[in-house]
């Protein structure tokens, strides 16, 4: 299976919604807060050339190209702020890693009008190769990992998986 952003989020966000997401196991269709964020996708930054597809693996939602590649990932809100911080890494390493393209990296939040550059560090650079391992050994588990109670468990759309 290849590892896409997506997979990379729910690895920081929630490992069970990784391993319910990696067998097609999809439930946000109809989820009002997902519809809503691919609203914000469609009707932001009308002018850019949106969702940009690397290598059948990689979804970028738009980037510039002025003295160095800038790759833009638009969210709904700031919510969970660490999750796609590291979606972005994923894409700034996977673009280094396996393109040989150095990029930075911007996160943009337009209903909140905020925006956060990200940049890839030798550090976190070194850190994938765990997380890849890591998220291929939840794939691969042969039951979903335990779900484990956190604040934005309520507004999940796998919530009736885990929780009734």
């Amino acid at each position: 299976m290849r590892i896409g952003g997506v997979l990379v989020q729910y690895y920081f966000a929630c490992k069970r919604e990784l391993w319910f997401f990696a067998r097609h196991i999809n439930m946000n269709i109809d989820n009002e807060d997902v519809l809503l964020g691919k609203l914000i996708h469609e009707k932001s930054y009308r002018d850019e050339k949106k969702s940009i597809l690397i290598d059948d693996t990689i979804a970028i939602d738009f980037m510039h190209i002025s003295d160095n590649l800038i790759v833009f990932e638009i969210k709904k809100s700031s919510r969970l702020p660490e999750p796609v911080r590291w979606q972005l890494l994923y894409y700034l390493w996977y673009l280094k890693t396996r393109k040989g393209i150095d990029a930075k990296g911007i996160i943009v939040y337009p209903k909140e009008r905020k925006r956060e550059e990200i940049e890839l560090t030798e550090d976190i650079k070194e850190k994938f190769n765990h997380i890849i391992n890591e998220i291929k050994e939840i794939i691969n588990l042969d039951k979903p990992p335990k779900p484990v109670k956190k604040p934005y468990c309520r507004k999940c759309s796998y919530r009736d998986l885990c929780w009734v």
